[in-house]
């Protein structure tokens, strides 16, 4: 039997009442009978940048007025303006170079030297910036030929060349100034994109982590409730169920926040506690719970099931090292503005654990990855060592309301 190969197609949302294309021109590429639609926001954005072009030679217009009408006298006694004839002068040269902006600007880009190599573009911008004075000094002169007072509509010619003998070199330094400008804005474009690509790349491999973590801290639990439910279900049938309800009901709320939610403390409890519960069928009369928390805390925002390895720990480190039973206790409340939360094992009974016997951290050790990428130099983890009859796992967090906090706030 053979199975069709997936084909992906690309089709066409046409408009209501536009026509098919005919059957002959059908073979042919489309990209080459059918322009490509320009972006809703192109023409705003060269609209917003012809207006930014506009004000900054505004500004220098003004600029290079106010210098002439005041320092005109005093340099070239006889060239010196008014101030309205000043300012016109100015604004018109400011605004021609306006209009020339953009396509120097695409010459620069295009004539950019890209190694060190690259020295054939030298000339090609040397002849631009030529092109570029002579035709900002011809529209100059036309304006001023045409639509200037009559002493200044004389000899076309003459008025050119004297133009051009006094302002032909500062045409062609505005020219390469419009480059340099140019290469510097790209310069720094190119930087800040880098530098949001570099945030972005972070920020997803800080998920990618936490997510990798979150998926580690299920199967041990996962595998050690099932093969605690298999032997239930003949023997006691009710407490299977309840099992199962539970496990259920921890999988629901764990799934329902992503790796890097921040959930109520109260909440994280809840998780807890189901957690125990099924310790405690597994276990049945080897382990005793017991939680201390401070009402102030109960609204405090927690990394989602950052509790369930440090009970792990205290699981795999204490009932199951120990041959009577165990107490467990789970305690939180506020410290010097930071939330400090603890879990205990130790013995309840007289069976304690040789110190010989060696604690695993490597449940603590998921803790403290997860902590670091969520809290960077602002949270605490220690474990101890064996105690007199126990061990215990401490937390310090920033202490931060959970209503005030959005989920993936901590990675910031």
């Amino acid at each position: 039997m053979r199975t069709a190969a997936p084909r992906t197609r690309v089709s066409i949302v046409r408009e209501a009442g536009e026509p098919s294309e005919p059957r002959a021109s059908r073979g042919a590429p489309r990209d080459s009978l059918k322009a490509v639609p320009e972006a809703p926001g192109a023409g705003l954005t060269r609209l917003h940048r012809g207006v930014e072009i506009l004000l900054i030679w505004s500004i220098v217009g003004l600029f290079i007025a106010a210098q002439r009408y005041l320092r005109g006298p005093s340099l070239q006694p006889r060239l010196a303006l008014p101030w309205g004839e000043s300012l016109a002068a100015s604004l018109v040269t400011a605004y021609l170079w306006a209009l020339l902006t953009p396509a120097v600007m695409r010459v620069a880009r295009g004539l950019r030297p890209r190694a060190a190599g690259a020295l054939w573009a030298i000339p090609l911008l040397l002849a631009a910036g030529a092109a570029a004075a002579l035709l900002h000094l011809t529209a100059t002169n036309v304006f001023w030929h045409a639509f200037g007072p009559p002493e200044a509509s004389g000899d076309f010619s003459a008025m050119f060349l004297a133009t051009l003998a006094f302002g032909g070199a500062a045409r062609l330094a505005t020219f390469f100034g419009i480059v340099g400008v140019t290469w510097g804005l790209d310069d720094y474009r190119t930087y800040r994109e880098k530098e949001l690509q570099a945030s972005e790349l972070e920020r997803e491999l800080v998920q990618t982590q936490l997510e990798a973590l979150k998926l580690r801290l299920h199967p041990p639990f996962l595998f050690n409730t099932l093969s605690t439910i298999l032997p239930l279900i003949r023997t006691e049938p009710r407490a299977a169920a309840r099992t199962v309800v539970q496990l259920g009901d921890i999988l629901r709320l764990a799934l329902h926040n992503d790796a890097t939610g921040l959930v109520p403390l109260k909440t994280e409890l809840e998780y807890i506690r189901l957690y125990l519960q099924i310790e405690q069928t597994r276990l049945q009369d080897r382990l005793d719970v017991h939680f201390a928390i401070s009402p102030d805390v109960l609204d405090s925002a927690v990394p989602n099931l950052i509790l369930l390895p440090l009970a792990e720990s205290a699981i795999a480190n204490g009932v199951s090292v120990r041959p009577g039973r165990a107490r467990i206790e789970i305690r939180a409340w506020p410290e010097e503005g930071r939330l400090r939360i603890e879990v205990h094992e130790s013995a309840a009974d007289s069976a304690e654990v040789p110190s010989a016997v060696p604690i695993d951290d490597s449940f603590v050790r998921k803790t403290k990855m997860r902590l670091e990428l969520l809290y960077p130099e602002r949270h605490r983890v220690s474990i101890s060592d064996r105690l007199e009859k126990g061990h215990e796992v401490s937390l310090r967090l920033p202490l931060v309301p959970a209503a005030r906090t959005p989920a993936g706030a901590g990675a910031a």
